[in-house]
């Protein structure tokens, strides 16, 4: 069944905000996929804040002139499922990760990070980069490592003076027996 035109641009205006927010877009080939499959996928992007839809390829190249995905223009083909991260970069590609390796007819076509198109067969790029919490865990411990050297360090100052003091005293007291 045709969209109207004016349905056409709701739709276009609709990911035309979607995509002024994200920061990256995971696009896979959703040919094939089940219904209870694609609902399985959405309820987890839900949870995990990733905006997951199908959008006719004609109408994605439209709402994506201009922004970040227009270099994804050449691979739009066949029936697309677009995943949009917006907070963490990765958590498009880790969560469609996860469900290509379930769900065979899931496959992944290409990334789009900061206007650079990358191959599906690149996807570990996004998705082994550490969450929001994990990379401020990661800082806060790379932080925390020279400060409590140098904590041991003035620790080990007074410490080294106290046992020099004690073996000078025990030697004097030697020597005055």
């Amino acid at each position: 069944m045709a969209l109207a035109k004016h349905e056409k641009e709701r739709i276009v205006d609709e990911v035309k905000q979607v995509v002024a927010t994200a920061s990256t877009l995971v696009v896979s080939d959703a040919r094939g996929l089940k219904v209870s499959e694609l609902s399985q996928i959405r309820k987890e992007a839900n949870d995990k804040g990733v905006h997951i839809q199908v959008i006719k390829n004609s109408l994605a190249k439209l709402a994506f002139k201009g922004s970040d995905f227009d270099c994804t223009q050449e691979i739009l083909t066949g029936p697309s499922l677009f995943a949009f991260s917006f907070g963490e970069p990765g958590a498009a590609a880790k969560l469609l990760k996860t469900y290509a390796k379930n769900f065979e007819a899931l496959e992944i076509k290409a990334l789009a990070v900061e206007g650079q198109l990358l191959d599906g067969s690149q996807i570990d790029i996004l998705a082994k980069l550490p969450s929001r919490d994990e990379a401020i865990t990661l800082i806060a411990s790379v932080l925390q490592a020279p400060i409590g050297k140098f904590a041991t360090l003035l620790n080990e100052v007074p410490s080294k003076l106290a046992r020099v003091l004690k073996a000078v005293h025990d030697n004097k007291m030697a020597n005055a027996n």
